[in-house]
């Protein structure tokens, strides 16, 4: 084994291939605790060693970090861990945050199978640590294998009710498998437990909506509008469903909500924007978007929204300017709103502009 000699007024030691791997088991298996670790592997006389040389060199020389030991090779650290007879069992303080984020980070990488074993590592240390079942069964619905990830999903919440993450994904699963009922009850118990996702019930009315019961879809909505007064997108949803109810009189007083509304988020732009045009609100259209657009000049689907306001109020130029644009680098978010642009323009004025 090489070693490499520091020797100075208050050190005298020996650094090895083992010492990085040290610190790399510090870091990620006790949170950077030299303490916990060492009352877990002070049998380990290689470990042992390898802790005194860590703690003498932060004491008199440098803080040793993950610039010492970057990349980690997962595989190449289990191989060492067995090497130096670090055994499971030995493991009995460690937290998993560390191991947690290695899994994410390979699987984030498209590395499904080394992401998997290092979650059945943090099972085998602790069987009934939730967030690695819900880890495993997301990626395992990733890779499309369903009925086994919802396993591993129904097992994280059984665990933990609290597994919000659990809850969305199973939703989620059962949503796309077309069991409706099933996507409700998991999105309804997401909300009970983190009532602040506001997308959850915007998934949830969609699931009752295909159920057919737009009564309780409403109800979800409404729910939202009690927590936030300021959803555009949910009154507009809600008069989309009083429509299909056949109440259009329900519809309108929605609408007439959002007419009255000035967007605060951005996801609200597009159909604050359509109810306002189909009223023929255009100036107050383009000061809107306008506003948003400086602070988020980048923002192409503003860009899109202005083109009709613009040619309404007669700034034909701006308007070509916009579709020229859209055109030579965003053509998908044109033909996104080609509908719209064939609702509110006619074929004057569409020809004006250039869109065709």
């Amino acid at each position: 084994m090489k070693v490499l000699k520091i020797i100075g007024e208050n050190i005298n030691t020996e650094l090895t291939i083992n010492t990085p791997l040290a610190v790399i088991i510090r870091d990620i298996f006790y949170e950077g605790d030299w303490e916990t670790m060492e009352e877990d592997l002070s049998k380990n006389e290689i470990m042992k060693n390898e802790i005194h040389v860590c703690k003498t060199i932060e004491e008199n020389i440098v803080d040793l970090g993950e610039e010492i030991y970057q990349p980690i090779s997962y595989l190449e650290l289990r191989d060492w861990m067995d090497e130096v007879g670090i055994k499971t069992g030995d493991l009995q303080h460690v937290s998993l945050n560390g191991l947690y984020d290695l899994a994410l980070e390979h699987s984030d990488k498209g590395l499904y199978d080394v992401a998997h074993d290092i979650i059945d590592f943090m099972l085998d240390i602790d069987p009934h640590y939730a967030p690695a079942y819900e880890l495993k069964g997301s990626l395992l619905l990733e890779q499309s294998r369903i009925e086994e990830g919802l396993v591993f999903l129904d097992k994280a919440v059984e665990i933990d009710p609290w597994m919000i993450e659990a809850y969305s994904s199973l939703g989620e699963a059962y949503f796309n498998l077309g069991d409706y009922e099933k996507a409700a009850y998991y999105w309804e118990k997401e909300i009970e437990k983190a009532p602040e996702n506001k997308l959850t019930y915007f998934m949830l009315a969609e699931a009752y909506e295909k159920m057919g019961d737009h009564k309780k879809a409403i109800n979800t909505l409404e729910k939202l509008l009690h927590r936030d007064p300021e959803s555009i997108l949910a009154l507009y949803e809600i008069a989309g469903l009083c429509r299909k109810l056949g109440n259009e009189e329900k519809a309108k007083e929605f609408e007439d909500k959002i007419a009255s509304t000035t967007p605060k988020y951005s996801s609200d732009l597009d159909v604050w924007a359509k109810v306002m045009m189909r009223r023929g609100e255009y100036e107050k259209v383009i000061e809107v978007l306008e506003g948003f657009l400086e602070k988020s000049k980048l923002n192409t689907n503003i860009k899109v929204l202005l083109v009709i306001p613009y040619v309404k109020t007669g700034r034909i130029e701006d308007a070509k300017n916009l579709v020229n644009e859209l055109k030579d680098n965003n053509i998908w978010y044109y033909y996104g709103k080609k509908e719209l642009y064939n609702e509110l323009l006619n074929r004057e004025e569409k020809e004006a502009c250039g869109i065709s």
